[in-house]
């Protein structure tokens, strides 16, 4: 195979990856806007604490976890820590101004980034996984076991969240709220109760991705602000609310990084992914598969 053909691809993959990163990410931050309307500025530092909580059980457990069972716990430590924000800070406000609310998701995320700071220093800090250091060489492409995992992992959760909202009852139930929240409350649906389990669901993806990706990466106290902006992008460009559409925008986004930064420049991929969101918005101002909010 002609080399640049091996490297364009190598860079569609690594753009495959990237955005099945932010799709996680954005997956969880469209379900909170969709079901609460609201804006979670602190997602992207719940995939901080996720990164962390790597980061300890790889280095400080004594105990060699198998990494399905890391994967796991990361998730469930990270759905636990959306369940306490919604209930000490989310909750009193969820039926206050959007400022009220994005003043205290801004707050949550100044809180854990300093908690993260006091506790890790801002020192950078490797989780590597023995997936991530194997490579997989087939007809002169090069690509990394991990980066596999991702991907598959991200499907597989993607088709999974899509049976939960339509088949279940609780996923039902956020959809009706997602679209009608007075009325639900008139015929005795629990909104806050839906908008805790959203809040907890969207902080485990957020957890799921940080356990797939930083190992791909270093986790830092402030990583989580740029990862809120892109997953934010992904969410308005798909149209606010909508699921499936920030899903593919954040594979479009994660195309645009990959390939921008492997031909033209890595250090200004993010200025080219912002100006192109900014640019779609322009001609569509609803986003690319913008329609009424809803699930």
């Amino acid at each position: 195979m002609p080399i640049e053909v091996a490297i364009f691809i190598e860079h569609i993959i690594n753009g495959l990856t990237l955005g099945a990163f932010y799709a996680l990410v954005t997956l969880g931050l469209s379900l909170i806007f969709g079901v609460a309307r609201l804006v979670n500025f602190a997602h992207g530092d719940i995939f901080m604490v996720g990164g962390y909580t790597l980061f300890l059980l790889l280095n400080l457990s004594g105990v060699d976890l198998p990494y399905p069972l890391i994967i796991l716990i990361v998730v469930v430590i990270t759905a636990i820590v959306g369940l306490l924000v919604e209930r000490v800070v989310i909750h009193p406000i969820l039926n206050q101004s959007w400022r009220v609310q994005a003043v205290a998701t801004l707050g949550i995320s100044i809180v854990l980034q300093n908690l993260a700071l006091i506790l890790f220093t801002s020192d950078p800090k490797q989780t590597p996984t023995p997936y991530s250091r194997q490579i997989i060489e087939v007809m002169d492409i090069r690509i990394s076991v991990q980066r596999l995992i991702v991907l598959v992992v991200v499907i597989v959760a993607f088709v999974g969240l899509q049976w939960f909202v339509k088949r279940t009852q609780l996923g039902k139930a956020m959809r009706a709220v997602s679209q009608n929240r007075e009325m639900c409350q008139i015929v005795g649906i629990d909104v806050q109760r839906i908008a805790m389990l959203t809040f907890a669901i969207s902080a485990g993806l957020a957890g799921l991705a940080a356990a797939l990706m930083a190992p791909l990466f270093s986790v830092t106290p402030t990583m989580g602000l740029l990862i809120t902006l892109k997953a934010l992008a992904a969410v308005i460009l798909g149209g606010l609310g909508q699921v499936n559409g920030a899903f593919y925008a954040a594979f479009l986004l994660g195309m645009i990084e990959a390939l921008f930064g492997g031909y033209v420049s890595y250090q200004f991929r993010d200025v080219v992914s912002f100006g192109i969101f900014v640019l779609i918005l322009f001609v569509r101002p609803q986003g690319l598969f913008g329609r009424k909010v809803g699930l």
